[in-house]
């Protein structure tokens, strides 16, 4: 298949891509709002947003920071989430993907509405 034409079909992802194709990564850990804080503050992070019916959205690593403030923050959920608890009715469900030694961490945002 293209993978230009791909899209999420199912949560959670068994694997990564772009555009170019298959990205080699590995799903590592579940992440908290506070694991996430921690990593950004190490340097800049690769947000991947996976919702069903649409591509991966990757967000550039320069724009790591700021649509952590705006979006990821107010709907990053622990274990169990109340949609209605979070604005607009939709979580994230993060984890950590592993990846190339050097680049910089995958974190995967898998929607929830």
């Amino acid at each position: 298949m293209n993978p230009k034409l791909r899209i999420v079909t199912r949560l959670p992802l068994e694997e990564l891509w772009r555009e170019t194709g298959v990205i080699t990564a590995s799903r590592g850990r579940w992440l908290a709002k506070d694991d996430i804080a921690a990593l950004l503050r190490k340097g800049l992070v690769q947000f991947v947003v996976a919702d069903v019916g649409k591509p991966p959205q990757w967000i550039s690593v320069q724009d790591g920071y700021q649509f952590w403030k705006i979006e990821v923050k107010l709907h990053v959920a622990g274990e169990k989430a109340v949609l209605e608890e979070f604005p607009g009715e939709y979580c994230y469900f993060a984890s950590e993907w592993e990846t190339t030694p050097g680049a910089a961490p995958i974190v995967v945002l898998e929607k929830s509405h």
